[in-house]
């Protein structure tokens, strides 16, 4: 019967479609190949997806009008797993549509941080470092308000020791720090992607206080899905609370 041999090969595709994501996350981490193939396998694992979980469902009303209903209880099932990569995939193409399409931050959009000792570690293929003001700072200011310097009542010295022990709390790797220059640099890696992004932190006296301003770059990738904004976020309020 052909709707039982279609059911019985959409059961057999579904299972691989759901260790999609997970293949392409473990084999990009193990450096069996680059980002862009694991993201082409994520794309093809969602249009793929929708394909089985639109005809699952179509056979399923199907059967169900015949009253076959083991068939149609297999095709409630295959619908069901086949939604688990269409939902996950539609809620980050969802995220990726309302925010910008930007790899970097800063609290400072006029005079950035600098990187220095960081550059040698970013590799060739890594997003570049220049920052169009023009197109990155409307952008920032509308998606990412609250991305404003720390204006500290520590002095310059004590407010870049209590900077840099925020950034280690947060786990970030301090990669330099030049405390007469006022500036640390330092690298966070994404739990789940391994992703390293680059940090550079820049404390300023001002008078008897202090100004801290944070950027934030991805090294890979257009989107940063609002992972850098969220970073510096985080740096500001642990170091408010600290």
């Amino acid at each position: 019967m052909l709707i039982n041999t279609i059911t019985k090969a959409l059961k057999a595709v579904v299972i691989p479609l759901l260790l999609g994501f997970p293949i392409a996350v473990i084999a990009y981490r193990m450096e069996l190949w680059p980002m862009g193939v694991s993201f082409q396998i994520i794309k093809y694992t969602g249009y793929i997806s929708i394909a089985v979980l639109a005809l699952s469902i179509l056979i399923g009303f199907f059967t169900l009008f015949k009253k076959q209903y083991p068939l149609a209880k297999r095709c409630a099932f295959i619908a069901i797993l086949s939604a688990i990569p269409v939902i996950g995939l539609s809620m980050q193409a969802s995220k990726a549509k309302s925010l910008p399409f930007i790899h970097q931050v800063s609290t400072d959009t006029v005079n950035l941080p600098e990187f220095d000792a960081i550059i040698a570690l970013r590799g060739e293929n890594s997003n570049p470092l220049a920052y169009d003001r023009e197109k990155l700072e409307p952008l920032q200011l509308a998606a990412y308000p609250k991305l404003k310097p720390i204006i500290s009542q520590l002095d310059k010295e004590q407010a870049f020791a209590k900077a840099l022990n925020v950034a280690s709390s947060l786990g970030w790797d301090v990669v330099a720090k030049n405390e007469q220059q006022g500036l640390i640099e330092a690298v966070d890696t994404s739990a789940l992607w391994a992703f390293k992004d680059d940090i550079a932190i820049r404390v300023q006296a001002v008078g008897a206080s202090s100004k801290i301003d944070l950027r934030s770059i991805s090294r890979i990738g257009g989107s940063d899905l609002g992972a850098n904004a969220a970073r510096v976020e985080k740096f500001i309020t642990a170091f408010a609370n600290k």
